[in-house]
């Protein structure tokens, strides 16, 4: 019976490799394979047993679908420290002129800032992108 200890190997290395990964496809194999085993083990012919061996397997993959989407999905993209000062408001502490770097007041915490037009002390910016540890702005 060489065959029933292709489909027990089979079944065991799809288990095991279902272990490594997340797709749930692995694990379906497995059970197919399993199942196919136990068509072997009851004396059916090589025919059946890879009929059996699909007709698990791809119920299998279609039930575990959902469930796999479901358990994978992507957690919701979090943004760095830096990236959440992206369109804030920033209070000007330190005059702003083309080409020199001011300073900005941004949710608690001092930065350094340049933008491409001249911004008085206390004058509100939005924070446009972040180059480098400076963040460009324009006025509001």
């Amino acid at each position: 019976m060489p065959i029933l200890e292709f489909w027990i190997i089979l079944a065991l290395a799809c288990v095991l490799g279902e272990l490594l990964s997340v797709n749930f496809f692995l694990l379906s194999v497995g059970v197919g394979a399993g199942f196919a085993a136990l068509t072997n083990h009851l004396n059916y012919d090589f025919t059946t047993q890879l009929i059996v061996f699909v007709v698990v397997t791809t119920i299998c993959v279609l039930l575990s679908r959902p469930l796999a989407k479901k358990l994978t999905k992507k957690s919701p993209s979090k943004k760095s420290n830096t990236d959440r000062l992206i369109g804030e408001e920033a209070i000007v502490i330190g005059k702003i002129v083309p080409d020199e770097m001011g300073t900005i007041k941004i949710l608690g915490e001092t930065w350094r800032a340049i933008s491409n037009e001249e911004i008085a002390v206390g004058k509100k910016v939005i924070v446009e992108k972040i180059d480098g540890v400076k963040l460009i702005v324009k006025k509001e």
